[in-house]
């Protein structure tokens, strides 16, 4: 989850609450245009290590805390080491406010126009320029972001609109932890896709619960399988969340469940928590993630990949041939897409 002061997310993980310290949940769907990055699939074999190409695979770092520059206690921890790492990198999260209170859109607690977030826009640009994504995540644990949108749809669309195209963003990760109509989502995205065009990346961020139940619904009104039948074309994929008692990544059940509900393996991200410190149940040790990665890309070809909440918080696992510091991480999901890794 990602919020102001977020909890655990439908997309990503969650830690202590706080701006930098908090659970993200993800869902994402690929589209026939909108590949990002290169993946693989895996050959034949009880422990397959030399796949196949997969054009739908992604390696995904939700990034919230570290975000800032000059918070006291809140170090800045640049996204430069995901460059060749990640395929995409997700900025967490926008918020929508009451505007007689606080900025219509914050960035976490502030605008994202605040100088202490100079130093991360600045970043995230120089990885675009190597060839990663850069996305944000709206909503999260935060109430009130989808709560405003289906209220005031006109009012609170365009500040959307306009910092996506301010910071230059590849695309936005919907994360709803809250009451949201069907309508509404499916206007939310109709209108994302008129105005920022086919390669735009339209992700969301359900639990696999309500991805593999036969209604396809966690929250009141949204249903996931709906949303799919009638606006999927316009989904690239969705981050399912495999953490904080929503389902595990410990074997492969949970997603073949999502998978036996007829979603695309090649639009399901399989999520995990990063760090078994944090507040959030469901962390897997690296061997065992990357054995159950390397199943799923052997079961489905196009598998859509992995993410990781959260890339500042996420743990150093001693992957050989890998970066030291939270990179790690994500170079160690990456590898069991990769020919001739251990």
């Amino acid at each position: 989850m990602a919020a102001d002061d977020p909890g655990p997310s439908g997309s990503v993980l969650i830690v202590n609450k706080g701006d930098n310290n908090n659970i993200a949940g993800r869902d994402l769907i690929v589209g026939n245009n909108n590949t990002v990055g290169t993946g693989h699939t895996i050959t034949q074999g009880s422990l397959p290590l030399t796949p196949a190409p997969s054009a739908t695979r992604h390696v995904i770092a939700f990034y919230q805390t570290g975000t800032t520059t000059g918070d006291p206690g809140q170090p800045y921890v640049s996204p430069a080491p995901l460059a060749g790492q990640a395929d995409v990198v997700e900025v967490a999260a926008l918020h929508l406010n009451d505007p007689a209170q606080y900025p219509i859109l914050t960035l976490n607690s502030d605008a994202p126009s605040a100088a202490k977030y100079a130093p991360m826009w600045r970043d995230v640009a120089a990885l675009q320029a190597k060839g990663l994504k850069a996305t944000a995540l709206l909503g999260g644990a935060a109430p009130g972001t989808y709560t405003r949108l289906d209220q005031n749809f006109d009012m609170y669309y365009p500040p959307i609109r306009d910092a996506l195209r301010t910071y230059n963003l590849d695309g936005i990760d919907l994360d709803v932890e809250e009451p949201f109509t069907e309508a509404t989502a499916e206007r939310l995205i109709n209108q994302l896709r008129t105005d920022f065009g086919p390669t735009f990346l339209i992700t969301l961020a359900p639990s696999p619960n309500s991805l593999s139940d036969d209604n396809g619904n966690n929250l009141p009104q949204l249903d996931y399988r709906t949303l799919e039948n009638n606006v999927g074309t316009k989904i690239n994929w969705y981050n399912a969340q495999f953490y904080c008692d929503n389902g595990s990544l410990t074997d492969t059940s949970d997603y073949d469940a999502i998978i036996q509900n007829n979603f695309p393996a090649s639009k399901v991200v399989a999520a995990a928590i990063t760090n078994s410190n944090l507040d959030c149940a469901g962390y897997v040790p690296m061997p065992t993630l990357q054995t159950t990665l390397r199943t799923l890309a052997t079961k489905y070809p196009a598998f859509a990949g992995a993410a990781g909440w959260e890339y500042a918080l996420s743990a150093d696992v001693n992957e050989p041939g890998c970066p030291t510091g939270p990179a790690n991480w994500y170079c160690a999901v990456r590898h069991p897409f990769t020919a001739n890794t251990p």
